[in-house]
């Protein structure tokens, strides 16, 4: 790791993600670090954030413009931020992190002023068409291409992110697979025999209409008939809530559907390991944030110890189906419903998929893959 000024800038909801897990690594493993913090439109975040770091140690933080509700005019705040931020620092920044094509576009600008040394595009999301609208779908790839051909390392977040920009920009640049981890030093530990015992799924998710949260209160109808003390336990926020809180009610289901909110990353650690099943019900949809991207939900699901429920979407449900780590299922109601019921009734199966969980994510360490990411950057 490089001695001087590293920079990190990236877009953040309340979820965990690589955005924070970065931030955390670089606390931990560099000297002078600054990490800038921009909260989607459509989170309860406050505003952009710039904190700095000393070997370690915050030294100050630096309040930014408040969130704005329309996205488009929060992005363009954001990069003028990110501009008037690097501008304005004496020391020069070794290296430029920019999560998302628009923080690093910035980077760039400010490496041809002689303000950054190397830019690294952390690509952690990619669709084959990003915006309905033409005109904004026409800029995003404009800057996303840009990104692509000018920064110095490209860091893919899965092998399909890495092969789509590549065939798409004809990439001659560096491109390291850095694949979501895991801080299993943070989960708490737990017992077989409370496992067996437990009847919950969990997901874990921000709740907008994409995450397949309403096909899941809907599958609780069936499940409860055959499981009659199962819970479905819902950890998040976001803007479709109070659609599905209408659900839950109109369902009657409020006795087994609890919303729990947002739980930080360390609470969430010492929570879920103490139950039983995790779910992750992606829509098949091949021109989505999930069939090319590495979800670290089912990763932090099977780390805690929690076989899951996971659709044929993200590349990681072939692992679940082979070694197996739970059950892979269609998006629809009754094979979600039939899944669920095999995790919570079908013991030896279910402790088979918890041993092979544990082994499959022994090994995902954060630090570890970021080690390798920035060795291979050099």
């Amino acid at each position: 790791m490089e001695d001087g000024l590293i920079l990190e800038a990236g877009h953040i909801t309340e979820v965990y993600g690589p955005v924070q897990a970065l931030r955390n690594y670089l606390i931990k493993n560099s000297r002078n670090f600054i990490y800038i913090s921009h909260p989607f439109s459509y989170s309860k975040l406050e505003g952009t954030e710039a904190v700095y770091y000393k070997e370690g140690k915050e030294e100050k933080k630096e309040k930014g413009h408040k969130r704005v509700n329309f996205q488009f005019v929060q992005w363009i705040k954001d990069f003028f931020f990110n501009i008037n931020f690097g501008f304005k620092l004496k020391e020069k920044i070794e290296i430029y992190i920019g999560v998302d094509n628009l923080n690093t576009l910035a980077g760039i600008i400010l490496k041809k002023f002689g303000k950054v040394k190397k830019v690294y595009y952390y690509i952690i999301d990619h669709m084959d068409r990003r915006f309905k609208n033409p005109l904004f779908n026409f800029l995003y790839e404009l800057i996303d291409g840009i990104a692509c051909k000018h920064s110095d390392v490209i860091w893919s977040l899965s092998e399909r992110i890495k092969q789509a920009k590549e065939k798409k920009f004809k990439l001659k640049i560096k491109n390291i697979v850095v694949p979501v981890g895991i801080e299993l030093d943070k989960i708490d530990k737990f017992t077989l025999d409370e496992k067996i015992s437990k009847k919950s799924l969990v997901i874990m998710s921000m709740l907008d209409e994409t995450k397949g949260v309403d096909i899941m209160i809907e599958a609780m109808k069936d499940i409860v008939k055959q499981v009659p003390a199962a819970k479905l336990l819902i950890i998040g926020t976001g803007p479709y809530e109070s659609k599905l809180r209408e659900l839950t009610e109109k369902l009657g289901l409020n006795n087994c559907v609890n919303f729990l909110g947002v739980m930080d990353h360390d609470t969430l650690f010492k929570f879920i390991p103490h139950e039983r099943v995790g779910i992750a019900t992606y829509k098949d949809d091949k021109n989505s944030y999930t069939y090319y991207a590495d979800p670290t939900k089912p990763k932090e699901y099977l780390a805690c110890g929690l076989p899951v429920i996971i659709t044929d979407v993200p590349w990681i449900a072939e692992e679940v189906q082979k070694r197996p780590m739970g059950v892979v299922c269609n998006y629809n109601k009754e094979d979600i419903v039939k899944g669920c019921i095999k995790l919570l009734k079908d013991d030896v199966f279910y402790l088979m998929c918890l041993k092979n969980a544990i082994e499959f994510t022994s090994t995902l360490s954060w630090d570890k893959i970021y080690d390798e990411a920035f060795e291979k950057s050099r």
